[in-house]
Order: structure tokens, then sequence, then C-alpha cells
């Protein structure tokens, strides 16, 4: 399954509901996945290219938003663990820490001595190493670019699939009648009743719409949440401690990873 799409490595609750999506869309990336060049002609080519763009664009964000979640919290808890919650404390350490592993072009970065300047630093020297500037990413991002609306494709796939049954599909290829089974109370193998199939199905449904549900929330709540960000990123807040921001979105990202989030 990794070689075609690869499941989050965690035991938190996200992280499992995350894992039920990316399964949901296995099939949809295993049919539209290109094989050869003649992949690439024919009626359903543009069909299949878009279908296996958009499963790795909803891989990509059911990834990114599980990371994102993780690097604000340790960034969060770095902020008021070692910097004691203070801005430029925290900024200043970094701005030294990244020209001490990368360099400056800017001389004003530097004593006459070529030591690198820990005094009479400006906010213009700190803007792009405060706590705010590390939550933030200013450039083209997945996370921070996807909008609830460009998650309905994947919500509509997740919805199909709960539609499909591969047995349907491989007696309809085969022509011949293949038996399902299920576990007994027992735990041993028995062959299903239509009553087995019909429980397994409607199952199914439910949980897709809990699914649905999910990726439509968590993408309200990641674009709420970096607006937020955002906002304090582009104003001079920037220079504040900003105490009760950051713990609410601490507060805020904690539900979310452990699905107590409303």
């Amino acid at each position: 399954m990794k070689d075609l799409i690869e499941l989050i490595e965690s035991d938190l609750p996200l992280a499992k509901a995350f894992n039920r999506v990316i399964s949901k869309i296995l099939l949809l990336r295993t049919m539209s996945l290109p094989r050869t060049f003649s992949d690439t002609t024919g009626e359903l080519a543009a069909f299949k290219m878009q279908s296996y763009y958009e499963t790795i664009l909803w891989e990509k964000w059911l990834h990114g938003v599980f990371k994102r979640l993780e690097e604000w919290t340790n960034i969060i808890n770095e902020y008021f663990d070692e910097y004691s919650g203070s801005w430029e404390y925290y900024a200043l350490s970094k701005r030294l820490d990244f020209i001490n592993e990368y360099g400056s072009d800017d001389d004003e970065d530097y004593d006459s001595d070529g030591t690198v300047k820990t005094h009479g630093i400006t906010h213009d020297q700190l803007k792009y190493h405060t706590v705010l500037s590390d939550l933030y990413y200013d450039g083209v991002d997945i996370v921070q670019d996807t909008k609830p609306k460009d998650l309905y494709s994947l919500i509509s796939a997740i919805k199909a699939n709960s539609q499909i049954s591969i047995v349907d599909i491989l007696q309809k290829v085969s022509g011949k009648q293949i038996e399902s089974y299920v576990l007994d109370e027992s735990k041993n193998l028995r062959p299903a009743t239509f009553a087995d199939i019909v429980e397994i199905k409607v199952s199914g449904m439910v949980e897709a719409e809990d699914l649905s549900q999910l990726v439509y929330l968590l993408a309200q709540k990641m674009e709420l949440l970096t607006k937020k960000i955002e906002a304090v990123y582009k104003s001079d807040k920037k220079y504040k401690d900003n105490h009760q921001l950051l713990k609410a979105i601490l507060s805020e990202v904690s539900a979310i990873l452990h699905l107590n989030c409303k």
C-alpha cells in the first residue's frame, strides 16, 4: 500500500481518522494510476489524469495538515518553555542561530570584528525570526492555500467509495458469484448473509458521512487558524508576546489532534 499511498504514522485520533480517509481514496488512486503511455490517450485519459492528480493533492493536504498541527504545537510549546513566552528573546535567539548556521549577506548583522551582532538589533532585523513568522508560511503552501470548497471533490470521493464493493466489481468482471465472509462472535470466518452485506454497506456509508464532515470541518478550522496567524504576522503585533493568542491556538490545535473540536 505504501508504494501507492502513504499513511500517517501516529497514534493520535486525528491521524487514525485521516488514515481512514486515505484508505477511502486508495481505490481511485489505483484505478487512475498511469501505467503506460496509452493511458494518456482515449476517452477516459483526461478524467483519469485529473483523478490521479487530485488524489495526490488530497494525500498531500491530509499529511500537510497533520504535520502543520504538530509543528504549531512544538513551536508554541518551545516558545513558552524555553523562551519564557518572550517574543524578543525568541526572535533574537532564532536570528543568532540562523546567521551562525547559514551566514548573512547584510553587513549590519556583524560587528567590526566579524562576530554576529547581538546588540542594537532592530525590529526589521527580527521580522523573519519571530514566533509568528515560524508559524506562518509566507509562500505557496497547500495547507494555507486550501479552502473548504477545494475539498468538495475529496468529500465526493469518500462518499462514492462507500457505495463501491470490491466483491461486486470482481463479480461483474468475472461473471461469477463470489462468496463474502464475515467474522462471527468467536472471531471465526463464516459466509456473509444478505443482512450482513447490507449492514456492512450501511456502516460504510455512515463512516463516509462522518469522515466527510470531519474533512470539511478541519478545512474550515485550518483556514480560520491560518487567518488569525497571518493577521498578526503581517502587522506590528508580531513584536509582542501574544500570550493569549498563542495559548488559544495551542488549545485549539490540541483539540483538533485529539478530535475534541466542536
